[in-house]
């Protein structure tokens, strides 16, 4: 399954210790680490490759994101804020809101927040043996429920129990945390094996094109753009209602743009009573009607955090151009 995660809302953090078994003789890397990102607990030291991974997600900007920062009122609306810094989640359990930590929440959301207990120890899938720090087995750990946590709350988990891959406990992840062969922790002797990537892919070109089936062509006077959610186990977009997808159909003579058709995809029910975004499993039509003289149209599908924000500050997940 293909799932796009709009990014003002987090889940699961880095896998410290998800594989292995046996004890390891924990050895510190001699490589100097000061390239690496400083994440809480010093855990870069011995696991860089998903230090690296969790410095280019959307967990690690969760506090200090600018669409943070503005949805949130400058940080004062409190029902969002501890999913954006929370204590971590094992405290209180899968499923439990967490509590807003009080320090060092530019971090957001780190390897603490998801795999630390209350007594220290640090959860995986199968619980690991090391000298570093010590573990626990934990077979819930990377599923449905543990994202839950944070996630439901827009319902996102909804839409995907309704889905077709709503059964699968671990479909998230499998989606949002793709499988790769590396070292789990840097030291002597420590072999490739199964990972699990910590970037958290959301709303991505590469995740929306697999996910969501695009075609194009002219009928008559109009352009008929066809999207179809193939392999998304949610809405597009999902999260909160100020995460939008706008689908828009530029119409050129040259370089001159004679016409602009743009469709919203939104959680619009507080606003006009509508949901307009796109379902999982669903085919959608648009019909944009072609101005006198145009000759090329450019298809873009836009990806904006804040529906306030302009166009050019939104991500491009498609663009195609279209002979008329």
């Amino acid at each position: 399954m293909q799932t796009l995660l709009s990014w003002s809302v987090s889940g699961l953090a880095l896998a410290l210790m998800l594989a292995g078994a046996g004890r390891i003789a924990w050895h510190a890397p001699e490589s100097p680490t000061n390239d690496l990102p400083k994440v809480r607990g010093d855990c870069q030291s011995c696991h860089p490759n998903e230090a690296k991974d969790w410095a280019e997600s959307r967990h690690a900007a969760a506090w200090e994101s600018e669409s943070f920062a503005q949805t949130s009122r400058s940080r004062t609306l409190k029902m969002c804020l501890p999913c954006h810094a929370p204590e971590p989640i094992l405290v209180k359990g899968f499923g439990e809101h967490p509590a807003l930590r009080e320090d060092e929440r530019p971090h957001g959301i780190d390897c603490i927040s998801c795999h630390q207990d209350a007594n220290n120890a640090y959860h995986g899938t199968l619980g690991t043996k090391t000298d570093a720090h010590a573990t626990a087995k934990n077979e819930k750990f990377g599923t449905v429920d543990m994202c839950a946590t944070c996630h439901e709350i827009f319902g996102t988990v909804d839409w995907y129990k309704q889905s077709e891959w709503g059964k699968d406990p671990n479909g998230c992840v499998n989606c949002h945390m793709p499988v790769v062969e590396r070292p789990i922790a840097a030291g002597d002797g420590l072999p490739a094996r199964k990972a699990r990537i910590h970037k958290f892919e959301g709303a991505t070109p590469e995740m929306f094109q697999k996910g969501v089936k695009m075609s194009h062509e002219r009928r008559d006077d109009y352009l008929q753009i066809k999207l179809e959610s193939v392999w998304v186990g949610h809405t597009v977009p999902t999260g909160p209602e100020y995460v939008v997808v706008i689908v828009e159909a530029q119409f050129m003579d040259g370089e001159r743009l004679v016409g602009k058709h743009q469709t919203l995809l939104a959680d619009n029910v507080a606003i006009d009573g509508n949901d307009t975004r796109l379902k999982p499993g669903e085919r959608r039509v648009i019909r944009a009607p072609i101005p006198d003289g145009a000759k090329e149209a450019i298809v873009r599908v836009l990806h904006k955090r804040n529906r306030d924000w302009s166009d050019d500050k939104a991500r491009v997940l498609y663009e195609a151009k279209v002979a008329l």
